[in-house]
Order: structure tokens, then sequence, then C-alpha cells
């Protein structure tokens, strides 16, 4: 009983849908009015295609939805111009999350989880890569051998470990 008291006392957190690709533009809104908000986000680095330079942008974890700190003001969050609607449950009312999902994800994105940053350099043996491009796009393995252009990693598909190489521009850290 007493665990369910200190649940009740922790902040709740609503989930409010932005316009497509206006998630920071609602965010500022909101925070005008006062309201604590949050918008998960992830970095990834781009090579230009023309200058073969490299540099980092920032987008959206979850495209369109922001997280609102819950208030006894924060319906006013629906007259942001920015802002689509509320999500609500089937009786009408506003969805909310516990404060613990928030933070989790907030530490999991200031730890880097999501981002999708390319290797630098020498990669340790037994540290976890992710290929960020090509066919393999997204799987993740573990560093087999490492030098100065290329990784050999080791793969979990078809039930079995498979060695990979690739050339350290695909390769992301993972974490």
């Amino acid at each position: 009983m007493t665990n369910q008291l200190q649940n009740q006392d922790l902040p709740t957190w609503h989930i409010v849908l932005a316009r497509p690709s206006h998630e920071l533009r609602a965010a500022e809104e909101m925070i005008s009015l006062g309201q604590t908000v949050y918008v998960p986000r992830f970095r990834k680095e781009f090579q230009h295609r023309r200058n073969k330079g490299w540099s980092i942008r920032y987008f959206s974890l979850l495209s369109g939805y922001i997280f609102v700190l819950g208030s006894e003001h924060w319906g006013r969050v629906l007259g942001c111009e920015s802002v689509s609607h509320v999500l609500r449950n089937s009786g009408g009312v506003p969805f909310s999350i516990g404060d613990d999902v928030v933070r989790a994800i907030r530490q999991a994105q200031d730890a880097g989880v999501y981002d999708e940053m390319r290797v630098h350099g020498r990669v340790p043996v037994n540290s976890e890569v992710k290929v960020l491009d090509g066919a393999l796009a997204g799987i993740k393995g573990h560093v087999a051998a490492s030098d100065d252009a290329k990784v050999v990693f080791m793969l979990e598909m078809f039930g079995r470990q498979v060695k990979a190489r690739a050339p350290l521009e695909i390769l992301g850290k993972v974490g």
C-alpha cells in the first residue's frame, strides 16, 4: 500500500502530438506558457557529399511526440499553434506515463544510446558497434579485430555467429 502511495506522489507526464516536423516549435510554445516539456532527441553524423566533411544533426526520437509534465494548467497546450492534440484513453482522459519512464528515456539519451555517431580511429576488441549504412544498417555486433581502416566484427544472424568486415565510415558507436 505504501508503494502505491509513493507512486501517486511521483509527477506524471502527458503525451502531446505536435504537427508534423513541429516538435521543437510546439515545445517552445509550451515552455513560454510555463509548462515543463521534454522532446527526446538523438544525434546522427552525416558526411557531406561534395566536400566530404562530417556534420552532426539532431532528430526527434519519437517523431511528433512531446512529453508535458502534468500540472493543473497543462490543458493550455491545446491552444498552441504547433500542437495537434493530446493523446487520450478510450474514456477521454489524457493518457499519462510515470516519471520513471521519462527519466529512463532521458538517461538513455544522455548516455548516447540512441545516437548514430561514426567510429573514430581504432576500435577496441569486444566493444559493440552498429552498422549505420548499407544492407545491414541497424545491426549490432562485437568487434573481433580492428585496424585504422576496417573492423572485423561478429554478428548474430541465422542463429549463429557470422563474421563481417566493414570500413570505419559505415560503423557507429553503441552507447
